[in-house]
């Protein structure tokens, strides 16, 4: 039997905490070579203003194969409709069996907003005490949770597309959170120590002169070539990390379009989170020192949060069951 996960399942199996290990874990088996992990497939209906793109992975530790499909169109918007949507098939690891399909979307959610909490963890300032968030959508709000559980701010400033939209996270802010926020302008913003940028904006949100010494970012709202939420400076003189080499060499333009202008070199990542981990990567080596994880999402965090559900479903009794026979 496959089990069908539904969105509610899966907040009230997931422990965010416990998907931050996941996490950290599968960051640790990609860059160790344990992993196999395509850069996603993506499709473009003809005529459309969408894409549909596929994430398969294999993944070592947490032992999970997988994929997710995934549906972005900026149109849906105006249409009344979520601009993103996905699915996750879960298959067993040594059989390729169906085990479980789930909501991508909260999938999606939580573990990018875990992944950039595995980065802060390692690179951000012990110190680091103002949070600035850029955007208020789901993303969003799920970073500020995250980043909360391994940095607890003092104050959280969020800078979103009008200031009813940034009064209305604040709120929910200081209610979630417990600590004071309030909405600001996108210069106030950037002057955090901790920034988390989860915009669906096609240019940058900030200019490099707002950033202050020793700020860490997660920028993780860009994932084609063309877009970027980063600024060129803020890129070249920041030191960079990534998620995984092959997936931000392929579609991150926070780092390709400064390459194209000839403001930056890709060899100079500094390396990927997991490599931090390990320890074979240096992390924040002076507490001056700007540091950036940009990701553009990849699927072994996708494989490791659905097998964490999965396997918390089965121990509970949770999920409606259903065969494709």
């Amino acid at each position: 039997m496959t089990l069908l996960l539904s969105r509610t399942d899966l907040e009230a199996l997931l422990d965010l905490d416990e998907v931050i290990a996941a996490v950290e874990r599968a960051f640790v088996a990609y860059s160790s070579g344990r992993a196999d992990v395509p850069v996603r497939g993506a499709v473009h209906p003809p005529g459309g203003d969408g894409v549909l793109l596929s994430m398969p992975c294999a993944l070592a530790e947490p032992a999970a194969l997988g994929t997710k499909v995934v549906s972005v169109f900026r149109g849906n918007a105006q249409r009344g409709l979520p601009t993103v949507t996905s699915l996750y098939l879960l298959s067993d690891h040594e059989t390729g069996a169906p085990l479980a399909v789930m909501d991508g979307a909260y999938l999606t959610a939580v573990r990018t907003a875990a992944g950039s909490a595995v980065a802060t963890r390692h690179l951000a300032r012990q110190d680091a005490g103002t949070l600035g968030v850029f955007g208020t959508g789901v993303q969003a709000r799920h970073h500020a949770i995250a980043l909360s559980r391994v940095r607890p701010p003092t104050r959280l400033l969020v800078a979103g597309t009008s200031h009813e939209k940034a009064s209305a996270f604040a709120r929910w802010a200081e209610q979630a959170l417990r600590v004071p926020a309030l909405p600001a302008s996108h210069a106030e913003a950037s002057s955090a120590d901790l920034l988390a940028v989860c915009t669906t904006s096609l240019t940058p949100v900030m200019s490099a002169a707002s950033v202050r010494p020793g700020t860490h970012v997660n920028a993780v709202g860009a994932f084609t070539p063309t877009t970027r939420e980063l600024p060129t400076e803020l890129i070249a003189q920041a030191r960079v990390y990534v998620d995984s080499r092959a997936g931000a060499f392929a579609e991150a333009g926070d780092l390709l379009l400064p390459v194209e202008e000839g403001a930056y070199a890709l060899d100079r990542v500094s390396g990927e989170i997991g490599e931090v981990v390990l320890g074979a990567v240096a992390g924040r080596e002076s507490p001056q020192q700007i540091t950036v994880y940009k990701s553009v999402g990849t699927a072994f965090l996708d494989a490791a949060t659905a097998r964490l559900a999965y396997d918390a479903a089965v121990r509970r009794g949770r999920g409606t069951p259903f065969s494709f026979n």
